[in-house]
């Protein structure tokens, strides 16, 4: 196997050498229009060639790797008790980036709560702009349990639309959302 980066001959998509070069995270908290705080770990531009493999054979590998060097040191501080909901995790092209993501939360004090949260409008949002994106909600059913605490997990923070539409279905179950963490955040500068 080659580095998808550099090419050198690694054992993992990504050598030892691009991912202390390349992914170096530094958490950022957003407050959303709602008050919902988001933890970035990094700038969408800094990383969107890793962040684009979603839907490529190879992406599940690149995705656990992101997970492992963002979500990491965040993991040891979660709450116990903590419920990592992702975002619409239904499989694309053989799994779910967003479950790969929550599922790198997993611990004693933080389980993961899988299928029970996705969108029934599947427009994609990808360079829309605000106004469609209010127009054309992605109307979440959430069948899970009510009564619990829920971290929210996507890869990617753009206007929030998304996290707040979500955060406010799981209200409405009663599911106390304590916040959001994504890998990237599109407003922010590298």
């Amino acid at each position: 196997m080659r580095c998808h980066v550099c090419r050198s001959v690694s054992f993992l998509p990504l050598c030892k050498t691009c991912r202390r070069e390349l992914l170096q995270p530094e958490p950022k908290t957003r407050r959303l229009d709602n008050g919902l705080e988001v933890i970035s770990f990094y700038a969408y531009d800094d990383i969107e060639p890793f962040l684009l493999t979603k839907h490529l054979p190879h992406g599940w590998a690149i995705y656990r790797i992101l997970a492992k060097e963002s979500f990491s040191s965040f993991k040891r501080n979660i709450e116990s008790g903590t419920t990592a909901i992702p975002i619409d995790d239904d499989p694309k092209s053989g799994y779910s980036h967003t479950a790969i993501l929550a599922r790198s939360l997993k611990s004693a004090a933080c389980k993961t709560l899988y299928g029970k949260l996705h969108a029934q409008n599947r427009i994609s949002y990808a360079g829309r702009s605000k106004s469609f994106r209010l127009q054309n909600p992605r109307n979440f059913l959430y069948t899970g349990s009510a009564g619990i605490k829920a971290l929210l997990v996507d890869d990617i923070v753009t206007t929030g639309f998304t996290l707040m539409e979500a955060g406010d279905i799981l209200a409405r179950h009663d599911v106390e959302v304590s916040g959001a963490i994504v890998l990237a955040d599109a407003d922010r500068k590298g």
